[in-house]
């Protein structure tokens, strides 16, 4: 007998926690059960190919909206060519049309809700020859959920899980009832014990493994529960790996900031979905906050310059029209955060926003993720130039590789949102949407915007886009933007020949050539973004742990 339980992930570097939950709870009947993860991004007829060498007498698919018009090709083939091997389904995309993709698929069955005992049932059934008396549904509400103190750490060997994000759960449900999210059907909140978690957290550090990725929906809701952990994260860093938390900013107080602060840059990664800031939205969606509090909290965590802080918005939400949500996206934007996630409704099954959705006229495509097309307050229209916005955010403030620049730039827009919607109609204008561009032609369609959109100084511009190239990558090819450095060229070979004979400005190279260091190091004056001439040398062999960015060392010029 063999169980084959197959998970089509996002990414290659996802993994899937729920199979490895499943698997790790079959006790007896482990033996029999094997795990299979493949990507979106693959071929289907490979994971056709690669199913049907198994051979299983049982495949159970882990179902989401990303990987459901997988499955829609998939399964039918599967039926086709393992005529005799029956075919079960689980997950979030089927747990609430649970008759309709049993039909659709002609699946064997259905497993709805939490799976962690409803598959050790259906494992126990295959394995003892009872599978026939099995319903066409396993439905958790019928079965004795597991709680999470019972369920086996399946992390025993990383093995299969190299340059992959490790995901961990420390506690399941969600104290909230926002309308968009199926967590707020479940009321209920089950913490696996803190001793427990520290106990596992450690196996994580011992090995160095690089990011453990907290799936909890709001980590920090139980502070009995979250500060000891990060207590314990704080005494036990290992100098490499980083944790990464959902929290709500209004629920952090002084004892969580007093841990927080003390944490090794890039140690712990925040992310945060304040979703809108109009108060009527936040009203119908269920999701009690206070932004003030909220960006009291952010602002002081942004001091630090430690925590990498992720915010996300959702565009699409009831009574948030174009403007309002303009304004959501401009006080979001000021809270500086690392990263800025323009995120548009799912229109998920089984949730409140579904069941709502007739009198909020939200129209939402009818393939998954079953995004938003409309709304009564936002029009068609209104998404399609979201979107531009949501790409150009994606290119220019996500990637961290602009942001000098669009610093500079800010002041020349009347809002944060102009700035990028301005740079999308750019992008419309030019063709550039369709285009694939290059790292350094994104540079250049920066700079060509910005000078025939603006009466920005044109050299310190371009002098501003160079410290942002060269502050991520030490270029081979000088782009054409940048300013001559023709009249420093010997103080420049002279400082590169200090620093090989003195290593007083990056003693981590110690030991380097100058020959070394002309690869390794990257020295360039700036004249107008300066009070005074200044060389700015780049190193790259360290590097910030929160933007990526290499370190530097200023030194006026001439020396």
């Amino acid at each position: 007998m063999k169980i084959l339980l197959a998970a089509i992930n996002a990414k290659y570097i996802h993994s899937n926690p729920a199979v490895y939950s499943l698997r790790a709870c079959t006790g007896a009947y482990r033996p029999y059960v094997a795990i299979a993860e493949y990507t979106i991004n693959q071929p289907p007829d490979l994971l056709l190919r690669e199913i049907y060498q198994q051979r299983p007498d049982v495949i159970a698919f882990s179902c989401y909206i990303w990987n459901r018009r997988m499955l829609d090709q998939l399964i039918p083939d599967l039926h086709k060519l393992l005529p005799d091997t029956d075919i079960w389904a689980g997950g979030p995309e089927v747990s609430y049309d649970a008759a309709n993709a049993r039909r659709i698929w002609q699946l064997r069955g259905v497993m709805t809700g939490p799976g962690e005992a409803t598959f050790a049932q259906l494992v126990s059934a295959y394995v003892n020859g009872r599978a026939e008396h099995l319903p066409q549904v396993l439905d958790s509400k019928n079965t004795p959920i597991l709680p999470l103190a019972e369920i086996p750490f399946w992390y025993e060997d990383l093995t299969d899980f190299k340059n992959r994000i490790i995901y961990y759960e420390s506690s399941r449900g969600c104290p909230f009832s926002c309308s968009y999210c199926l967590s707020s059907i479940e009321r209920t909140m089950d913490f696996r014990p803190v001793l427990q978690v520290c106990k596992e957290l450690d196996f994580f550090l011992e090995k160095n493994v690089p990011l453990v990725k907290f799936i909890d929906r709001t980590f920090n809701c139980k502070k009995e529960h979250a500060l000891p952990i990060l207590a314990h994260i704080l005494e036990h860093d290992n100098g490499i790996t980083s944790f990464h938390f959902e929290m709500a900013p209004d629920l952090l107080d002084e004892d969580y900031f007093s841990l927080l602060e003390k944490m090794r840059p890039g140690a712990v990664q925040l992310e945060i979905g304040i979703q809108s800031t109009h108060p009527e939205t936040l009203a119908a969606i269920e999701r009690p906050s206070d932004f003030a509090k909220t960006t009291a909290a952010i602002r002081r965590i942004r001091a630090w310059n430690s925590i990498h802080i992720h915010l996300d918005l959702i565009a699409g939400l009831p009574y948030e029209d174009l403007d309002t949500f303009i304004l959501s996206f401009n006080d979001v934007y000021d809270l500086t955060p690392t990263q800025l996630q323009l995120g548009f409704l799912k229109v998920l099954k089984g949730s409140a926003m579904a069941q709502h959705a007739e009198a909020y006229r939200t129209l939402y495509t009818s393939q998954p993720p079953y995004e938003v097309l409309a709304t009564r307050w936002l029009s068609y229209e209104d998404i399609c130039n979201l979107k531009q916005v949501e790409e150009v955010l994606e290119i220019y403030y996500n990637s961290g590789q602009f942001t000098h620049t669009l610093r500079y730039l800010r002041p020349y827009f009347h809002t944060p949102y102009a700035l990028y919607a301005s740079l999308a109609d750019w992008y419309e204008a030019h063709g550039l949407f369709v285009v694939q561009s290059s790292r350094i032609r994104k540079y250049e369609i920066l700079l060509e915007f910005a000078e025939a959109k603006t009466d920005a100084d044109r050299l310190v511009l371009r002098e501003t886009l160079t410290y942002d190239l060269y502050l991520r990558e030490h270029m081979k090819n000088r782009p054409a933007f940048a300013l001559s450095q023709e009249r420093w060229k010997n103080q420049i070979r002279g400082l590169l020949l200090e620093e090989a004979q003195t290593h007083t400005l990056f003693p981590d190279l110690h030991g380097c050539s100058y020959r070394e260091l002309t690869k390794l190091l990257h020295i360039e004056v700036f004249e107008s973004i300066c009070a005074q001439p200044t060389a700015v040398i780049f190193g790259y062999e360290t590097r910030d742990p929160l933007t990526h960015n290499g370190m530097t060392v200023t030194r006026p010029f001439p020396c």
